[in-house]
């Protein structure tokens, strides 16, 4: 017969107690273990032998089979966001492939240039004549969803993956913009991206050529020196570079189109870790081909990296005017460094500096003459919506097709009646926009467009 014992309750109670001592012993001396080993500098050796440890038992004992490829690419992935920089990343060779598609200025998508800002994806800027441009996508969008599926903890390559697709695909993607109290909702469809890289016009009454840089790209240099030497021809007395919504590109591109309006002098200096690759990037006076004619840079919040370079340049070397707003701020230099099996890497090396040594990572360039743009106030967005979804603006223009301003006021006259008012600019805008959809847009907008106005006025002078 078992012997059973019967302990009473301050026994009990003071096993009890024993055990929590033994517990909180147990803990603080495997506590204080790791905190040993964490001061402790592992060996080169021991990671290794701490990384294959981890690879083997989730090789072999993890739920589901792995590959050791997928495995393998994860944690190099893993590795580089530990680095906290959105531009540093790791490419598969569909990637590596997409992105030198990109860079001839060919590709199928929305046309949008997308980072990471504090861990969320985050709009550079759209480009000229794209979906994303068409659609009123702006810089410093949140996108916080694609398809309805948080971008949380996505990385910026299968952002950029799930963003393209074949073109007459159909994407959607929710944003979150400062100002605006909803989450801002729009279907775009994929197109072919074809990047004219340059466009240009001469403004005859003026004397004035106008030249749009997209991007700074392989074919961006001989592009813009051809639209300069067509405009000379004409005895251009004034030249506007409008690098707005422009995201950057090739650094010897920027280096070379900075030293198109700089005579001597540095156009852009690099600097990193390593003392012996920093390098300073001078102007050759015999590539300067437009030095001597007056200039004005138009550039924005969509401006970028390599637009910033020679921004920067043409401001610090008091070459120019800077009519705008503030840039964008993204500084750095990345090398893409080919790996094997076709797989890439691009990886931050240096910051760049402009000729008066300051690195605008994160901080952008200050416009010398500040001109916001024109643009609907949070009252003509939300009744804009409005208008949009009753067809509003479709039947009135069916009995108003021209545009003018009369027309415009009669039709805000009209929305306001019904509680949906908007501004004279978004009036004015809508009606336009409504009208002329199925048209090819003029490269210059002489109604909205009062950055550009500003820097006509300032080369008039």
């Amino acid at each position: 017969m078992s012997k059973i014992n019967i302990l009473s309750t301050a026994e009990r109670r003071k096993k009890f107690f024993g055990l929590i001592a033994c517990i909180a012993v147990f803990t603080a001396a495997t506590a204080g273990q790791i905190e040993s080993n964490q001061r402790k500098e592992i060996s080169e050796e021991g990671l290794t032998e701490l990384f294959n440890a981890a690879l083997f038992h989730v090789r072999n004992d993890y739920v589901d089979e792995a590959s050791r490829q997928t495995l393998i690419f994860g944690a190099i992935r893993g590795m580089l966001s530990s680095l906290d920089d959105a531009h540093t990343r790791f490419m598969t060779s569909e990637e590596t492939n997409e992105l030198q598609t990109e860079m001839r200025g060919n590709f199928g998508g929305l046309g949008i240039e997308i980072s990471q800002r504090d861990n969320v994806l985050t709009v550079v800027s759209p480009i000229d004549d794209t979906p994303a441009m068409r659609a009123g996508i702006k810089p410093g969008d949140k996108i916080i969803e694609i398809d309805k599926k948080s971008t949380r903890d996505l990385s910026l390559t299968d952002a950029v993956k799930q963003l393209r697709g074949k073109p007459g695909t159909s994407v959607n993607i929710s944003v979150a913009r400062e100002g605006e109290d909803e989450i801002l909702y729009f279907d775009l469809v994929r197109e072919v991206i074809k990047i004219q890289v340059v466009t240009s016009q001469f403004l005859e009454k003026e004397k004035i050529g106008y030249v749009r840089l997209k991007q700074f790209n392989q074919t961006a240099t001989d592009d813009l020196a051809k639209a300069i030497g067509e405009f000379k021809k004409k005895k251009m007395r004034g030249l506007i570079l409008d690098l707005r919504w422009n995201p950057g590109g090739l650094l010897d591109a920027a280096h070379r189109i900075g030293n198109f309006f700089i005579k001597s002098g540095v156009i852009v200096s690099t600097r990193g870790r390593k003392k012996e690759l920093d390098r300073v990037f001078n102007a050759d006076p015999s590539a300067a081909i437009a030095a001597d004619i007056p200039l004005v840079v138009l550039a924005n919040e969509g401006s970028a990296s390599a637009s910033e370079i020679v921004t920067g340049a043409i401001k610090d070397h008091k070459r120019g005017k800077f009519i705008g707003v503030k840039t964008f701020g993204k500084g750095s230099v990345q090398n893409v460094i080919s790996l094997m099996y076709g797989t890439s890497m691009a990886l931050t090396i240096q910051k760049y500096y402009t000729p008066s040594g300051v690195s605008i990572h994160k901080k952008g360039i200050e416009p010398d003459i500040k001109v916001p743009a024109l643009d609907f106030t949070k009252d003509d967005r939300r009744h804009y919506r409005e208008i949009r979804e009753r067809k509003l603006i479709q039947e009135y223009v069916k009995t108003h097709p021209d545009y003018s301003v009369e027309a415009a006021k009669k039709m805000q006259k009209t929305f306001a009646d019904r509680g949906l008012a908007l501004s004279d600019y978004a009036a004015k805008r809508a009606l336009k926009d409504e009208i002329t959809k199925n048209e090819t847009r003029p490269l210059l907008d002489r109604e909205f467009d009062v950055q550009l106005l500003r820097a006509i006025k300032e080369l008039s002078k």
